[in-house]
């Protein structure tokens, strides 16, 4: 009895053992709580021309990731299971992906079911109007939106704001794999991509006149009515929001006088490489508004520049962008607008979308 009693001892103490090693990974004994590896992409890569002749990059401003908000929710019945807000984004502003791990609750961690993930960056009061935290739910998040006074037609938004450009990415309907207490997204083989996409567009105005001739200014720039929306979603939605139904000054102080050149016409955009025609524009010495960071529209923006030539009355010169969606959100469009002679103004405009890279080996969840 006395040898059964041993055994019996030394069994319990061996279950024992394995029991604290199975539920620690640090040999601490302390359970270690279960993660979910999000990989998140920055938004630092180059913008992509529609016409594929080359990428521009943005500035570091508008890359800029101050602050990041990831939210996971079972996708078929939104239950929030994780939840991570941090403002550790250095990789992130070198232009690089980075890993963040979002502890999840241990039902989810066993059970696996498909995930939503929701990521947000620099979503401040300041610059978005509201703020979104831990306790924010799906249906909170899709409901989440940019006011009028902010990257709206009023006030005018012509500089990166301190808290920098909101950004939003989006992953649905995702698999989880591994197992406890590292969970990731994806396939085995490929790690699934949350894309960060900035929410708003900009637009900006390039002028030249021709030497010798008479002087050029610009009296106002507006857009027609109808044509930003009066808030944005956050999230993209394909609900209808309510637009300006008034045209929207763009120019708060008129140009008196704009550069004068020998010959506007090389200032043309004629189909070389997008960088090296950005980097024309803005090292040259021509008459440049500030950028206007808007609101994202389905609309084919069109709006009319009113100037005037020497002594004569004001004339107004009409601009539109090529087709409808062409100012969805993360997209830039130069107006250059030149007087080479012949008593009225003529316009070039160069088009380019996606500050951020689509072109990677991720699932991406693009906009």
């Amino acid at each position: 009895m006395e040898k059964r009693r041993l055994h019996i001892g030394w069994l319990l103490a061996i279950s024992c053992w394995l029991l604290v090693v199975g539920c620690s990974s640090d040999g601490t004994g302390e359970r270690q709580p279960a993660v979910l590896t999000v990989y998140v992409y920055s938004p630092e890569h180059p913008m992509l021309i529609r016409a594929a002749v080359g990428s521009v990059s943005p500035s570091v401003a508008e890359s800029r990731v101050n602050k990041l908000q990831i939210w996971v929710f079972e996708s078929n019945t939104g239950r929030k299971v994780g939840y991570l807000e941090t403002t550790e984004t250095s990789l992130l502003n070198t232009g690089e992906g980075a890993t963040f791990q979002v502890v999840v609750d241990d039902a989810f961690s066993q059970q696996k079911p498909d995930v939503d993930i929701y990521v947000l960056a620099n979503i401040e009061e300041s610059n978005c109007g509201d703020t979104l935290n831990e306790n924010s739910t799906r249906e909170a998040l899709r409901e989440a939106k940019l006011d009028e006074t902010h990257f709206g037609l009023s006030p005018l938004i012509t500089a990166v704001p301190v808290a920098g450009l909101p950004m939003a990415g989006l992953l649905r309907n995702q698999p989880v794999i591994g197992d406890a207490p590292v969970l990731r997204i994806g396939s085995r083989s490929n790690l699934a991509t949350v894309s960060l996409t900035r929410a708003v567009s900009k637009v900006r105005f390039v002028f030249a006149n021709t030497t010798n001739t008479p002087t050029l200014s610009i009296k106002k720039i507006q857009l027609n009515a109808g044509m930003i929306p009066n808030e944005e979603y956050l999230i993209p939605q394909s609900r209808t929001l309510a637009y300006n139904d008034v045209p929207a000054p763009l120019l708060p102080t008129a140009i008196s006088e704009v550069q004068a050149v020998e010959n506007p016409t090389i200032y043309i955009y004629s189909g070389q490489e997008a960088q090296a025609y950005e980097d024309f524009i803005t090292e040259s010495e021509l008459t440049k508004t500030d950028p206007y960071y808007l609101h994202e529209s389905d609309k084919q923006l069109e709006g009319t520049i009113t100037y005037t030539l020497g002594d004569g009355g004001e004339q107004v010169k009409t601009f539109r962008m090529e087709a409808a969606g062409d100012f969805l959100r993360n997209h830039t469009w130069i107006v250059y607008a030149y007087h080479a002679g012949g008593g009225f103004l003529q316009l070039n405009a160069l088009y380019v979308k996606d500050w951020n890279n689509n072109a990677i080996g991720h699932e991406i969840y693009n906009w």
